[in-house]
């Protein structure tokens, strides 16, 4: 195995959570590895026969149009339920085998109407998730000179089809956060922020590299035994503290940021956010989304511009500053000297004046406004 080559796939995988139009780049890589003309990555619902693509390479408009209207309703690789397990790859032998015949598959409407006109031959793949409405499925196809596909090739490919299924996973999860918006990764570049997924034990998941050199260059926080850890004891209980309280909001599907305090390092701003318990299903255990973002000293918002630009209030602006800095919504009311309520009712208006939803996504889009932090 080409380990290197091996481990340029995994990230390219893990680049596609964060761009969804990485996926194609994704395919490609992935078809190279196991000399393959065609990669597909759907959905499909088992009830409504719906196909959803995903991300395809290889395919002429007309055939992919077509596998998402019929083809891929008789596709025998995802229709054989007997067959289906997720997380397990197979290619036409298995069902040759079971129907004892060799050219079961090759006799099949889909190979001959579909796979042949082509140019494809063989195929690999299975079912990576499925939920109880849909089903994730990956394949990829060959043509005949590249030959089928080998048991060690299916080994390697249900080593990865393990990392789509983390990659499909997170990318639900940045998107419920907007992470996954247009240029996301430029975007996560350009505001200098650090993502991880910890679980209730503090042990580090995932990880992006901006939270890596945050860390690095911030010694306070360390990652030791793939677990994330502190080396002053106060800020250690608070972490268990906040991250047991993210756990109870994640159960009650209350999606509240919390912000940490780091003694004597105001430059460092971390929130825990919950991830919605129907997110963590890839990871087999609770967890909880650290966002790390190094602060940028005498860059303070401009009121006036938030006030002239998204048509805040005074007390709108205020709010906005506060919750941008980190601030929960019970402790910018305080230092609004305003009760929580009318804090809540500022900030439904800001919402609809904003054009977001929640605290984090008003957040995102304050801090990649190019004009916001300029003088006035």
């Amino acid at each position: 195995m080409d380990f290197d080559k091996y481990n340029g796939v995994i990230e390219s995988i893990y680049q596609a959570s964060i761009d969804a139009q990485h996926w194609d780049t994704t395919l490609k890589d992935i078809s190279d590895y196991f000399h393959s003309e065609g990669a597909g990555l759907f959905s499909q619902n088992p009830y409504s026969q719906e196909v959803r693509s995903i991300a395809f390479l290889g395919l002429q408009e007309g055939y992919l149009e077509s596998y998402g209207e019929y083809y891929g309703h008789i596709n025998p690789t995802f229709t054989d339920y007997a067959e289906l397990r997720s997380g397990v790859m197979f290619t036409e032998q298995v069902f040759n085998a079971r129907h004892q015949d060799e050219n079961f598959y090759r006799n099949t409407t889909f190979n001959n109407e579909w796979m042949n006109p082509q140019g494809f031959s063989h195929a690999a793949g299975g079912m990576l998730i499925a939920d109880g409405t849909n089903t994730l499925n990956f394949s990829l196809i060959r043509s005949s000179k590249q030959g089928l596909y080998s048991q060690q090739e299916l080994k390697v490919l249900e080593a990865l089809s393990k990392h789509i299924c983390k990659a499909v996973q997170l990318s639900k999860v940045f998107e419920r956060t907007n992470y996954r918006m247009r240029n996301a990764e430029h975007i996560l570049a350009n505001m200098g922020y650090g993502i991880l997924i910890i679980d209730n034990e503090q042990n580090v998941l995932e990880s992006n590299q901006c939270a890596l050199s945050s860390i690095e260059k911030n010694p306070i926080l360390t990652i030791k035994h793939r677990k994330l850890v502190s080396r002053n004891i106060g800020f250690n209980k608070q972490l268990k503290s906040e991250l047991k309280q993210t756990m109870v909001n994640s159960m009650l599907k209350k999606e509240i940021p919390l912000r940490l305090n780091l003694p004597q390092y105001e430059n460092l701003l971390l929130i825990l956010m919950p991830v919605m318990p129907e997110m963590q299903s890839q990871f087999d255990r609770p967890v909880a989304l650290l966002i790390i973002k190094e602060c940028v000293a005498d860059t303070p918002l401009n009121m006036n511009y938030l006030q002239q630009s998204y048509h805040l209030s005074p007390c709108e602006a205020r709010l906005t500053k506060y919750l941008v800095e980190g601030l929960e919504l019970k402790r910018a009311a305080y230092e609004m000297g305003v009760s929580y309520e009318t804090a809540r009712w500022y900030l439904k208006s800001i919402f609809e004046k904003t054009g977001t939803h929640r605290q984090i996504d008003l957040i995102l889009k304050i801090n990649i406004d190019p004009v916001v932090r300029l003088a006035t």
